[in-house]
């Protein structure tokens, strides 16, 4: 038999001062930082971003035309856009926050018997007037396979959840684990409980 289980725990809190002092409306998103091995997490990651902010009621640039836009103005290598400074983001974009995303593990580990797959996040908000912290989240999210049974019976399950996990529906559940109420974003202006959501936090 194979046992799946799904956990994650936010590991910040923040301040929401600094938000609520500068509450943005429209937030770009610049491509993610990839401190992991795999390759192909920026472009799995970026594909589950939009919609979980749109949903807390904000305006987010699309991500993919702004990662052109970067390639345009000789910015390819997200390491150097975070080194940016966040009054940049607003010239390019008129845009009143930034958010700064590494992808801190993005990993399958396959131990005989059971295997786990995680994903894990760092999310920082800037005010792109003043550079102030608005809000920031650390997120991970574990997909773990063991249970009972025959050893060879569980080898081969956990063998066969390390190889066909998908890590799309880990980032998904990291974002809104993260976006959502006690330690998220308060709702944005787009969003019904905008400016009513305050005892949420």
């Amino acid at each position: 038999m194979v046992y799946f289980a799904m956990t994650g725990c936010a590991v910040k809190r923040t301040d929401l001062t600094a938000f609520y002092s500068h509450p943005p409306r429209s937030i770009v998103v610049v491509p993610v930082v990839n401190e992991s091995t795999e390759v192909t997490a920026p472009t799995v990651f970026m594909s589950t971003i939009t919609r979980p902010l749109a949903e807390r009621g904000y305006y987010v640039f699309p991500v993919y035309l702004t990662e052109v836009l970067f390639q345009d103005l000789g910015l390819p290598v997200a390491g150097h856009i975070h080194q940016l400074p966040p009054r940049r983001f607003l010239d390019l974009f008129g845009a009143d926050a930034v958010l700064f995303i590494t992808i801190k593990d993005w990993s399958t580990q396959y131990l005989v018997i059971q295997s786990s797959v995680t994903v894990d996040m760092d999310y920082i908000l800037k005010d792109t007037r003043t550079g102030r912290v608005l809000w920031e989240s650390r997120q991970p999210v574990v997909h773990a396979s063991g249970g009972g049974g025959n050893l060879i019976g569980m080898g081969i399950g956990a063998a066969i959840h390390a190889l066909t996990t998908d890590y799309r529906p880990l980032a998904q559940q990291a974002n809104n684990m993260a976006f959502l109420p006690p330690r998220g974003l308060p709702a944005g202006p787009y969003h019904p409980e905008y400016l009513k959501d305050q005892a949420r936090f």
